[in-house]
């Protein structure tokens, strides 16, 4: 089955929920996901990199993404944000190809603190119900899209591993983003890298020079990487020909499609379908346990005094949250 339908409250775009977990299918949505690993450590498999995950680590899922939870420790309590994407695109209508990659090993980092901040303040606003929640809430998702176009929206490879890059050259990061936003709107389109390089007023040389140095592939392994990871999304929903998933996603033969995707997903397509066509959602349950509003408040606030310890905050709503937190 693969594909999940999230499901949003009239005019309010978010669906938040905290829950104990130990497994969680593979699945795709068409909505963005923050992840914010409450307590306890799980293993995310999102695309062709796995990434474990341990408390206070957040993780932003794009829209299209496979994706899937495991390997959780008894303790694991996570917290999942689904963003109604469509709500959105009036105001950034470039959000559907908009990739975020938010996986830093630097846990201190600057730009993951304030993810984390923006994310409790979302859910605590989300928990506490104060009047305005609604429109507050709304307009921080807004805030929060701009500040990860700024600081995630461009990436590079640690090994085989999708990590957050950004540099201190403004201008870079933002052509940079606009390069990988194009390519995966046009995945399955021919794309050049003469038509990049007119699009962005400099030389083959150049545009050629800033992908390789920016994200540690050339403009041809960038290209397959993105047709390969958009290609699970079928590979896995779906049963079409290996043949027939190479040409929708943009390859001129399967053999390269067969390339590409087993440089990055180590497998064959024929082998990966094979291996995880028992582990997608509805081919097995979800082993997950919703917890209570109350309780969910508690580990919000929790949180919140742990991320206190890289940063510093003076908000109303985290002050409101502490002091019922304290009178409970």
């Amino acid at each position: 089955m693969l594909e999940e339908k999230i499901g949003y409250l009239k005019e309010y775009p978010l669906n938040i929920k905290i829950f104990h977990i130990k497994y969680y299918p593979f699945h795709v949505h068409d909505d963005t996901e923050a992840l914010y690993v409450l307590k306890g450590t799980v293993t995310l498999k999102c695309g062709s990199s796995i990434y474990d995950l341990q408390e206070g680590d957040v993780f932003i899922i794009n829209d299209t993404e496979v994706h899937g939870i495991y390997n959780c420790s008894e303790d694991s309590i996570v917290m999942s944000i689904h963003i109604n994407v469509q709500f959105f695109t009036k105001e950034f209508p470039y959000l559907p190809d908009t990739v975020y990659r938010t996986a830093n090993k630097d846990r201190t980092n600057t730009d993951i603190v304030d993810l984390r901040l923006f994310i409790l303040k979302i859910a605590l606003n989300h928990y506490l119900r104060q009047e305005m929640f609604v429109s507050d809430n709304i307009a921080l998702v807004k805030d929060l899209i701009r500040f990860m176009d700024i600081n995630f929206s461009f990436f590079y490879f640690d090994g085989k591993t999708v990590m957050q890059r950004k540099s201190n050259k403004m201008d870079l990061d933002e052509r940079l983003s606009k390069i990988i936003r194009h390519i995966y709107r046009h995945h399955n389109e021919k794309i050049s890298l003469a038509e990049l390089a007119e699009q962005n007023y400099i030389s083959n040389y150049h545009i050629s020079h800033l992908i390789t140095e920016g994200i540690g592939l050339n403009f041809r392994e960038l290209l397959g990487f993105a047709r390969v990871e958009e290609s699970e999304r079928f590979l896995l929903g779906s049963n079409k020909k290996i043949s027939s998933i190479a040409k929708d996603v943009g390859f001129s033969t399967t053999a390269y499609y067969e390339k590409y995707f087993k440089k990055w997903f180590g497998y064959s397509p024929k082998e990966y379908r094979e291996m995880y066509k028992d582990r997608v959602k509805g081919a097995c349950p979800e082993l997950l346990m919703e917890i209570t509003d109350e309780r969910a408040l508690h580990i919000l606030t929790a949180s919140l005094n742990n991320v206190a310890e890289y940063a510093e905050y003076d908000d109303s709503v985290f002050k409101e949250a502490r002091e019922k937190l304290y009178t409970n």
